[in-house]
């Protein structure tokens, strides 16, 4: 057995056993607190977790939510691309645009989601949220590609006289896009919680968010905890194919 193989193994008994230490935690609170209000018991979770699977409106609530996020990651990322190749090119870009990204990274979420309901509507709202998060993340991961960029790559482009145009797509695009791609399973499973969480806040209808503020008014913990788990199954689940997906992407584009 190989090395590489052997810690693959490892790696996947380490996280089977924080996932069942979760679940003794989990087992240990129920039975100390003896709520179901409180805390809900992990067979009446069960039920309505696959309660939830069998539902159809469940099903449409998560695609709307996950159309959401694909829209506010999609927008974020074509944002933060069309910045960051601007700064490349234009350095003066780069200062002028350092105070609007510093407002996005420090404006409290909770501030600006219960702001937009006043602008917006709870559909739209959760998106500019989701936004906003992520714009300063993907932005300052594509800028520590391009300050990582080979300088002499540059300075050929100038001696050759090599037009903006081959510049992005030859030089820019090849060193920037490895790291970016690294990271996008992360970033659209963060963009998916605070998608969630603005929908909570807005009692977004039809969205998982809205159906997590619904159990929390009739205090139905067992379905919140069972909404709760599905989103945490599905951002993971999100995570992983992606990252897959990413990397798959990049070994094809290193080999060819």
């Amino acid at each position: 057995m190989s090395a590489r193989t052997k810690n693959r193994i490892i790696n996947v008994c380490l996280s089977a056993g924080a996932i069942v230490c979760m679940w003794a935690v989990w087992l240990i609170a129920c039975a100390v607190v003896n709520d179901g209000y409180v805390i809900p018991s992990f067979p009446d979770t069960a039920e309505r977790f696959f309660a939830l699977l069998g539902s159809g409106g469940f099903w449409l609530s998560f695609a709307k939510s996950l159309g959401r996020t694909a829209l506010s990651w999609a927008v974020s990322l074509l944002a933060a691309a069309a910045l960051a190749f601007a700064c490349a090119a234009f350095p003066r870009v780069r200062a002028f645009a350092a105070p609007f990204v510093a407002v996005f990274r420090t404006v409290p979420t909770m501030a600006i989601t219960l702001m937009l309901l006043i602008w917006s509507s709870p559909r739209v709202a959760p998106v500019i949220v989701g936004f906003l998060m992520l714009f300063p993340i993907t932005y300052s991961q594509m800028m520590a590609a391009v300050d990582g960029m080979d300088a002499g790559l540059a300075q050929m482009a100038d001696v050759y006289g090599i037009s903006a145009g081959e510049r992005l797509f030859k030089i820019y695009i090849p060193q920037i896009l490895p790291p970016v791609l690294s990271q996008v399973g992360a970033n659209f499973s963060l963009t998916l919680k605070v998608i969630i969480s603005a929908e909570v806040m807005c009692s977004t209808f039809d969205s998982l968010g809205g159906m997590i503020h619904q159990s929390n008014v009739f205090l139905d913990t067992a379905q919140m905890f069972a909404l709760t788990i599905c989103a945490l199954l599905a951002g993971g689940l999100l995570q992983w194919a992606l990252s897959k997906l990413a990397l798959i992407t990049r070994r094809r584009g290193g080999s060819a």
